[in-house]
């Protein structure tokens, strides 16, 4: 297989989305296209990319499919030129693609304050520090919270939720990990002709199902165990992640959005607060031009 070049700076794309089309660099390497079907898919890292790439690469009909979904999903597409990935393209032909008015565009949303708790939950609490990559992640966000102690980072004791909410705070988009950027930011200036949500994935499968003329069954992957209890125990946010891996289950996401956290967090992610209740709300195709 060809090496695919997905690569980039996102800050490098953020300063010149404006001005150039480089498909080569965040989020544009990040979309998916079947050209058979006219469909693109954007993904929005922790809205279930893993499923939703597994469902695409099997609609799309690739004859390597078998070969792609045995592998990491998102190492595999980034790493070779399979077709599937717009990076894969000149930029001439993926604007060409995305510019397309018979193209079918698709992204799905879910709860901003949920996304917050899975990002955390998986990235700082659930996957040890030394996990291939993981540090990579993590590591500004513990370096940054120990900075505003005047303090050595720590990486094995790391950070509780309320410090990982602050960094979230203080930071612009352009300056996050892809999981903890805002969804907006993974879709803008894009036209988009459906918004999904993981609430409500049953709308996406009837929308795409014609589309791709077979019918539409999700292997979910990556889900972390948490309490469904509602009953909600204190102090949760405060708490280290060796301290929540001690727990039989992860906190369900009320005990650690509550109070100031809650409302933080909302006034940081109130433009995604706003596309995922009208996708909720509408629960019909949504068209979107963007810039």
């Amino acid at each position: 297989m060809v090496k695919a070049q997905c690569g980039g700076d996102p800050g490098l794309y953020w300063i010149k989305m404006n001005d150039i089309f480089d498909n080569s660099q965040w989020p544009l390497n990040s979309y998916l296209v079947s050209q058979t079907h006219k469909v693109l898919y954007l993904p929005i890292a922790k809205n279930a990319t893993t499923t939703l790439k597994r469902m695409f690469v099997r609609l799309s009909g690739h004859p390597d499919a078998e070969e792609i979904l045995s592998q990491n999903i998102h190492r595999y597409l980034v790493s070779h030129k399979t077709g599937i990935s717009l990076c894969d393209y000149t930029p001439d032909e993926a604007a060409s693609f995305l510019n397309d008015p018979d193209c079918f565009s698709f992204t799905v949303l879910r709860s901003p304050l949920e996304r917050v708790v899975s990002s955390y939950i998986e990235k700082i609490v659930s996957t040890p520090s030394s996990h291939e990559g993981v540090l990579d992640v993590v590591m500004p966000v513990i370096d940054w919270v120990y900075a505003q102690r005047g303090q050595q980072p720590d990486y094995q004791r790391s950070i509780s939720f309320e410090e990982f909410v602050n960094y979230l705070l203080n930071h612009e988009d352009r300056d996050l990990d892809t999981h903890f950027k805002s969804q907006e930011s993974f879709f803008a200036k894009q036209k988009i002709n459906f918004f999904g949500t993981i609430e409500k994935m049953s709308e996406l499968t009837k929308v795409l199902e014609p589309r791709f003329g077979q019918k539409i069954k999700l292997e979910w992957t990556n889900r972390t165990k948490r309490r469904k209890s509602l009953i909600r125990r204190r102090g949760q946010a405060d708490l280290l992640p060796a301290q929540l891996r001690a727990q039989r289950t992860m906190p369900h996401a009320s005990e650690l959005l509550y109070g100031k956290i809650a409302d933080r967090l909302s006034q940081r992610f109130a433009q995604d607060i706003r596309f995922w209740q009208d996708a909720l709300e509408s629960g019909s195709p949504q068209a979107s031009n963007r810039g």
